[in-house]
Order: structure tokens, then C-alpha cells, then sequence
């Protein structure tokens, strides 16, 4: 899909769309209460997280008692209404999808079976060697497997796990099927049931995305719109430590377009001024390494290069003074 330059987005126009399995597309009616019972003492545990903690004989237990329980349940699922409308909105896009569960992949192959629905190559379930969302690292598993970059990426999910997974990896975060109000700040938009997602995608209307929804809320959208179209040349300084916060200010208060005047790659000592900036993006073109810097926070921000006649009249980023050394 292209990608227009906007403070707004839509789930319709992500380049990706990952699918929680359970309550999502199909329902499976699972109740932890027993396991817990048996092996938590009734706490309210993550399961899988929490494993490690039993002796290796109840670990297996829990394993165990785990997929019993998923394939009762898988046995009597039932789809999710408007799974079959979203499947189709899929499939005539073309747009890459993927199933990333907590689940055993047993569960959800009898499961899939039973209700016909069509499991995508990418189908990540807890046995395929990454940590169980929300650890980031599964949802970038399949982001990598699509080959589609996480920022690019929304994530769909019935439960906080999955919201709190989404942001941990840098995609956008939709919750359907509950609205709990104590989850709604962790996601980009809700969605009561599947079939309203699966309605939405073919409206795409422009939505005011999770880091700016304050912003919008005090200040209104077309202050949103106005600043993030306005570009800002980025004068390269030696304090990239300060450079850095600067940026992600004046990204904060809606700015999305960054302008350096000449190219540049991230130096030895221009990294040691910084210790907030990741090793590897050690000699790295600059606009790449103050786009990374964006892209966790302000995904729709771009950072680009142009000749130095070209951003001669563009304001400037606003800078702090920078800060004295210790003596």
C-alpha cells in the first residue's frame, strides 16, 4: 500500500495487519481459574511468564494442563461474527497478515480446522521459540517474517497483553471484542466487535493516532495537521545527546518533518554523546539514525536530506541551551 505523508492513520493502511487468535477469530471460551487454582494457589499469575518458578516436574504439569484446556476448548469453538468479512477484506487488499498467539499450535490447527478458516504461512504460536506476547519480540518475529517493518504493523487483540505487546514492539494497537476503560490508553482505537474492524477497514476515515491524541485533544486537529506538515531543518550540533531531545520535543507538539541540510553518518564520538543511541547504528546515514530515534514514539515523523539551497529558508529546530558539563 503507499504511504502518504499524515499525522492521521487508518488500520486500513498499514502495510501488515497481526491477529491475536483467541477472541479475535475464534472463541474458545477458556477459563484459567482451575490451573490457577492448581498451581498458583489461585493468583491471578501469567502463566506462561511464570512458569520458570515451579519445579520442573509441575512446569511440565502446567504444560500439560494447558493444552488439555486449549483443545477442549478448541473443540468447541466458535467463530468470532465478522471474521469471514475480515478475511475477505484481506484477501481482495492483499494485504500480509499473520496470527501471533499465546496458544498451542494444536489447539489453534483443530480449532482452524473445525471453523474453516484459513491460517496465513505466518502463524506464531508459544512453542515457536520466542517469549509470549507482550514481550515485543514475537510481534517482531512476524513483522520480520512479512517483511514489513514494525512501525508499519498493526496488531489486533481482544486482551491489555496484546496492547501492551503492540506498543512494547512499535505498531499500532487495536482492541475489539472488550472495552475496558482501564485499556483504552493503551491502544491507537476500539472497536466494540470484530465485524465493526472489519466494517471499518473499507472507510478509512483519518483517525488521530495514540501519540497525539492529547495534543489533538488541547490544541485541535488542524494545529496537528499544520505543524506536522511544516518542515524543520535539523542543524547537526555536537551535543547530539541534547539534538536528540529537542527532536522528540518538537516531535511531541505534532512536528512530523524533519529536513537535514547535508549528509552525514553517525561518528565514534558523535554515539559516545549519546548514550541513549543503539551501538548499531554506529556509522549509519544520519536522517537513518534520528529517524530510529523517532520511530518507537512518533512513527509517522520522517527524517529526509536535502540540499543545503533547499532548507536555507526553512525554520529551525528549536533548541535548549545546551547543557553546562560538571565541573
Amino acid at each position: 500500500m503507499t504511504e502518504s505523508l499524515s499525522p492521521f492513520w487508518h488500520p486500513s493502511r498499514v502495510r501488515a495487519l497481526l491477529l491475536d487468535w483467541d477472541g479475535v477469530l475464534a472463541e474458545t471460551h477458556l477459563d484459567f481459574t482451575e490451573i490457577r487454582r492448581r498451581f498458583y494457589d489461585g493468583r491471578r499469575a501469567m502463566l506462561l511468564e511464570e512458569a520458570h518458578t515451579l519445579d520442573p516436574e509441575r512446569r511440565a504439569a502446567l504444560m500439560e494442563a494447558l493444552r488439555d484446556l486449549e483443545i477442549r476448548g478448541a473443540r468447541a469453538a466458535e467463530p468470532i461474527p465478522g471474521v469471514q468479512e475480515l478475511l475477505t477484506w484481506l484477501r481482495e487488499t492483499g494485504t500480509p497478515w499473520a496470527v501471533v498467539s499465546r496458544n498451542c499450535r494444536e489447539a489453534i490447527d483443530e480449532a482452524a480446522r473445525r471453523l474453516s478458516i484459513p491460517l496465513p504461512p505466518v502463524t506464531l504460536t508459544r512453542e515457536d521459540g520466542d517469549a509470549p506476547k507482550p514481550d515485543p519480540r514475537v510481534l517482531w518475529h512476524a513483522a520480520s517474517s512479512l517483511e514489513v517493518e514494525p512501525r508499519a504493523c498493526a496488531f489486533v487483540g481482544d486482551f491489555l497483553y496484546d496492547l501492551v505487546g503492540a506498543r512494547r514492539a512499535g505498531m499500532r494497537a487495536v482492541l475489539v471484542q472488550r472495552n475496558d476503560p482501564a485499556w483504552e490508553p493503551w491502544a491507537d482505537v476500539v472497536f466494540p466487535t470484530l465485524a465493526d474492524f472489519a466494517s471499518e477497514l473499507r472507510v478509512c476515515r483519518p483517525l488521530v493516532p495514540w501519540e497525539y491524541r492529547e495534543l489533538v485533544q488541547e490544541e485541535g486537529g488542524e494545529v496537528l495537521s499544520r505543524r506536522f506538515h511544516q518542515p524543520l531543518r535539523v542543524s547537526l550540533a555536537p551535543d547530539l545527546e541534547g539534538l536528540a531531545a529537542d527532536l522528540l520535543a518538537a516531535a511531541a507538539r505534532g512536528y512530523g518533518r524533519f529536513v537535514l541540510p547535508e549528509p552525514g553518518r553517525l561518528s565514534p564520538e558523535s554515539w559516545k554523546s549519546c548514550p541513549s543511541l543503539d551501538p548499531s547504528l554506529l556509522g549509519e546515514p544520519l536522517e537513518r539514525v534520528l529517524a530510529a530515534l523517532l520511530a518507537p514514539r512518533f512513527p509517522l515523523a520522517r527524517v529526509e536530506v536535502r540540499p543545503l539551497e533547499e532548507t536555507a529558508t526553512l525554520p529551525e529546530l528549536p533548541r535548549r541551551a545546551p547543557r553546562e558539563s560538571a565541573a
